[in-house]
């Protein structure tokens, strides 16, 4: 059979395209098993027209549509815009997973996946091809004749080993490269052991039974990485896990062998309650330059309370300084807008920056995820508008909220002015070109600067 996967990564903020590891797992099962595969990557503004226009050229048997919740708005456009070809369509991602009661209210789709789809879609294509029954596919709920097939779920993949490496040339991967600063994307494991009450990890967690948190094998993770730097030019790795110094062993191990197999610089994602001295020596050792955590908000007790994100500030700012003492740059990722949250409670988070002064910022403006817990907060206090929530506006830099304690319009300003509140007096050039990043015209100045960022990245990190 013929699969057409759809990546929607409409009005998303900055300029680098995006490597899905989801369809790139989906479409190395299918075409081991030699169906053909094929993606349109949705990038921009809204356009149906190169979705048709590959429609007609690949003439695909069943389209795929990964998606999150800001993007759903978007996917039921599209499906309504290429319902004339009568194609079988199935949606999947976090989005659908958290919240499968899309398949009823959504028109002119036919089935959803709800959790991982690797065993379920490759299951469900062979089905089609063979004119078999698909309606009692796990993982797999269908619509048809008016009714809602919703089948049992599967346990999460535990050996993560068993899958084959993601199908990279499914995108254009060398393009995604140079558009990340010449840095290539790995992800060593799935799931995260943490269930902060916005993050879609919250009840992805509880919609199939197993371990939710696996790791792949050190051997697997750095046969892949060198398969990808020998077929692609690439400077520098990322490890994009959720959390990647869960397991102290597992990190030494793999610095180990990364270091004599590898070599390149790399960066990961991790949390301040797993790092030590010892292990962040290890990291720089192996060739780590950078560590990413999240900080999101600044207060303590309301961090605790109501992100359920428990560490404390002193421990946050005790893993920042150990970071710098063995010589790793840092960056924080910080969220504004929460529910209940106060332009004072923000200020927490913008003096917890100030005192760490990381290499880098990231703040987002907080949107409810269908499925986690801060959204149901939404929902029972009337937060939401829902005359907005279909409004177009670039992902995470606006809010359909409507918070009593936290008007938009200083969400707005808050989240223009942090950069500068963080930097000044610190980093003239970082406070400048952050704020100009996250200035009210930043997306647009972003696309201009697109030829010229890798030296503007040197510039202001360093």
């Amino acid at each position: 059979m013929k699969i057409l996967f759809v990546y929607p990564d409409i009005n998303v903020r900055g300029g680098a395209l995006s490597y899905h590891y989801g369809l790139g797992s989906l479409s190395s099962m299918l075409k081991k098993s030699g169906h053909q595969t094929a993606l349109q990557y949705l990038y921009g503004n809204y356009d149906p027209k190169p979705l048709i226009q590959k429609i007609e050229e690949f003439k695909p048997d069943l389209i795929g549509i990964t998606t999150v919740s800001f993007q759903y708005k978007y996917i039921k456009r599209l499906l309504k815009d290429i319902s004339n070809y009568g194609i079988f369509t199935i949606c999947g991602g976090p989005h659908i997973s958290l919240a499968p009661y899309e398949l009823e209210k959504t028109d002119h789709l036919n089935a959803i996946c709800v959790g991982e789809g690797e065993y379920a879609l490759f299951e469900l294509v062979n089905a089609l091809e063979k004119n078999e029954d698909i309606t009692n596919i796990k993982n797999i709920w269908v619509k048809k004749d008016g009714k809602i097939y919703s089948n049992p779920g599967r346990p999460f993949i535990e050996n993560l080993d068993e899958l084959p490496f993601v199908d990279r040339e499914l995108f254009d991967f060398q393009e995604i490269i140079y558009s990340d600063y010449d840095r290539a994307e790995f992800m060593a494991s799935r799931g995260c052991p943490y269930s902060c009450t916005y993050c879609s990890n919250s009840g992805l967690r509880k919609v199939a039974d197993g371990k939710y948190v696996r790791f792949r094998s050190i051997e697997n993770v750095i046969a892949e990485i060198k398969d990808v730097v020998t077929r692609y030019k690439v400077k520098s790795i990322y490890l994009n896990d959720d959390v990647f110094t869960i397991n102290k062993e597992y990190v030494e191990n793999f610095c180990k062998l990364y270091k004599k197999e590898i070599g390149y610089p790399f960066e990961i994602n991790t949390r301040v309650e797993n790092l030590t001295l010892d292990m962040l020596e290890i990291l720089k050792d192996a060739g780590c330059y950078r560590v990413a955590m999240g900080l999101e908000q600044g207060d303590e007790k309301f961090r605790r309370e109501v992100l359920n994100r428990p560490m404390s500030n002193k421990k946050i700012l005790e893993a920042f300084s150990l970071a710098k003492q063995v010589g790793l740059k840092t960056k924080t990722f910080n969220i504004v807008g929460f529910p209940f949250e106060t332009v004072e409670n923000h200020m927490e988070t913008v003096r917890m920056n100030r005192e760490i002064q990381p290499s880098s910022i990231v703040i987002y403006i907080f949107e409810p995820y269908p499925g986690t817990p801060l959204y149901d907060v939404c929902i029972e206090n009337n937060f939401i508008e829902k005359e907005r929530e279909e409004e177009e506006f670039v992902s995470r830099t606006d809010t359909f909220l409507k918070l009593p304690m936290f008007p938009r319009k200083e969400i707005l300003k808050c989240y223009r002015r942090f950069p500068w509140r963080v930097y000044r007096g610190k980093s003239l050039k970082r406070a400048l070109l952050f704020k100009i990043y996250y200035s009210k015209y930043g997306e647009l100045l972003i696309r201009l600067m697109s030829p010229f960022k890798k030296k503007i990245q040197r510039f202001a990190i360093n």
